[in-house]
C-alpha cells in the first residue's frame, strides 16, 4: 500500500519510526532485548512504556538520564511517562539524533492510532512512520477470548511486516493454519517466521541494509522446514528520475520484496534529496536537504526473500524511469 507520496519540508532528516505492534504476550519485549542487546552499531532509539521489563545487561548501560538510558552499542531506550510526541521529539532534539525510532505499543493497543498521531503538524517533518511490524504468537493466537480477538486482528491487519513467532512451539499443521488465518487478514503482509524473535535487525528495521549484506545473503534457520533466507542488492544512478514514472513502478513490485530504502534524484526537485522509505505496500516519499557538496544521485537497497525477485527485471524498469 502507498501511503503517501507528499514531499514535505524540513532541514534535518526525518527519523524513521517503527511502530511495533502485537497481542499481549506476544513477544515484543523479546523483539526489543534483540534490538537493544545487539551488536548493530547503530543509534537506535525504543520507546517503551516500562523499562522494568527490558532486560538490559549492566555492562552495556553507559549513563541513564532523565528517562533516557544509553547503551555501549549506540541504542538508547526512553520510556513513555506522559505524551508519545512529546518522547519522540525529545529523541529527535538530542544532540546525537537517534538513526531509527521504535516504538513499542502496549498489547491492548491498536497501532493505526499511533499511526495517525504521527499525521500531526508538529511532528510529520521530524519523524516519518516507515512501518508498522506486529508481532502474533503462533501458539496462543487462534486460543485470544473471543472479545479481545478483535483487538489481535486489528493490530495483524495493521501490519506491514508480520513475524510470527514461538513457532518452536508449534506443529506444521498448526503453522500452516495460523500462517493462513494470518493471510487472511492481511494480504499485502510479509510472514517472517521465527523463533525468540531471532531475525536479522536489518530486515526487521531496514537500517543500513547495504552494510549488513555483503555477502549478499542472511539465512536465518529453524524446525519445521521453514527456513527464511533473505537477499539484498542496490541500485546506483547519476541520471534523475522521473518520479511519475517511478510512482507506477512502486505499485508493481513483488509482496516479497518486503524492504526498500534509500535516496532519489528525482527530475521534478533536481536540487533537493528524496528519502524513500518502503515497508511491505506501505511507501512514504520525503523531500529531504539540497544535495550539498554530494553528486545527486539515486541510491537504493532492496531486501527481499531469496530467489523470489527478478532482480534484474526490477533493474531494467528502474533504469526506464530514468531521464535519459
Amino acid at each position: 500500500m502507498i501511503e503517501s507520496k507528499n514531499i514535505t519540508k524540513n532541514t534535518n532528516t526525518p527519523i524513521p519510526v517503527t511502530i511495533l505492534a502485537g497481542f499481549l504476550g506476544a513477544g515484543k519485549t523479546t523483539l526489543l532485548n534483540h534490538i537493544l542487546t545487539a551488536d548493530h552499531g547503530r543509534r537506535i532509539a525504543v520507546i517503551v512504556n516500562d523499562f522494568g521489563a527490558i532486560n538490559i545487561d549492566a555492562d552495556l548501560v553507559i549513563d541513564v538520564t532523565d528517562g533516557v538510558i544509553s547503551l555501549a552499542n549506540g541504542c538508547v531506550c526512553c520510556a513513555i511517562r506522559a505524551d508519545l510526541i512529546t518522547a519522540v521529539l525529545k529523541l529527535s532534539d538530542l544532540a546525537e539524533r537517534p538513526d531509527q525510532i521504535v516504538i513499542e505499543s502496549s498489547g491492548v493497543a491498536d497501532p493505526d492510532g499511533i499511526y495517525r498521531s504521527f499525521l500531526q503538524t508538529e511532528i510529520r517533518n521530524d519523524v516519518l512512520v516507515d512501518g508498522v511490524l506486529t508481532v502474533v504468537d503462533a501458539e496462543q493466537v487462534l486460543n485470544i477470548p473471543e472479545q479481545e480477538m478483535q483487538l489481535a486482528k486489528l493490530q495483524i491487519s495493521a501490519a506491514d511486516l508480520i513475524v510470527l513467532n514461538k513457532i518452536d512451539l508449534v506443529n506444521e499443521e498448526k503453522l500452516f493454519e495460523v500462517e493462513s488465518w494470518i493471510g487472511s487478514l492481511n494480504k499485502r503482509s510479509q510472514i517472517l517466521c521465527a523463533e525468540k524473535c531471532k531475525l536479522p535487525i536489518e530486515v526487521l528495521l531496514g537500517v543500513e541494509a547495504g552494510k549488513y549484506f555483503n555477502r549478499q545473503v542472511e539465512k536465518v534457520q529453524h524446525d519445521h522446514h521453514h527456513e527464511v533466507t533473505f537477499e539484498s542488492w542496490s541500485y546506483q544512478s547519476t541520471n534523475p528520475l522521473k518520479l511519475s514514472l517511478f510512482n507506477q513502478l512502486l505499485t508493481h513490485l513483488p509482496p516479497e520484496l518486503f524492504r526498500a530504502k534509500g535516496f532519489i534524484y528525482a527530475k521534478e526537485n533536481p536540487s533537493k534529496r528524496l528519502l524513500l522509505q518502503m515497508v511491505g505496500r506501505r511507501t512514504i516519499l520525503s523531500e529531504e536537504r539540497n544535495w550539498e557538496k554530494n553528486a545527486p544521485a539515486t541510491q537504493l537497497v532492496f531486501i527481499a526473500r531469496k530467489g523470489t525477485c527478478n532482480i534484474e527485471g526490477i533493474k531494467n524498469a528502474l533504469d526506464k524511469c530514468l531521464d535519459n
